[in-house]
């Protein structure tokens, strides 16, 4: 019976692969992340980002009748977000279409 939650943790472990990809794939397009990431090694830091997710329900989850959490961005995180390339004031672009 344990092949199940095995098989759950592998099929986990390849989507948070596919999606550290096409971050990284969309970090390496931008020249102000690299910028901002360039000074950061400079300063002597050095950036780590870990992905995790679990199931809706799982132990820890937020519960399907309980409000979803508020989201704030005080000056600190704004500041930190646009020096690394994102500004999340910033007007979304339309998308071309093909």
């Amino acid at each position: 019976m344990t092949r199940k939650p095995q098989a759950a943790e592998a099929r986990k472990r390849t989507l948070l692969s596919e999606l550290e990809r096409a971050l990284l794939e969309a970090i390496s397009e931008s020249p102000e992340v690299h910028r901002a990431l360039w000074r950061l090694q400079r300063e002597g830091y050095v950036l780590h980002l870990a992905l995790d997710c679990e199931r809706d329900g799982e132990a820890g989850g937020a519960s399907l009748d309980e409000p979803p959490p508020t989201f704030r961005i005080d000056a600190r995180d704004l500041q930190f977000l646009r020096s690394i390339g994102i500004d999340p004031t910033r007007k979304r672009r339309a998308r071309r279409r093909s």
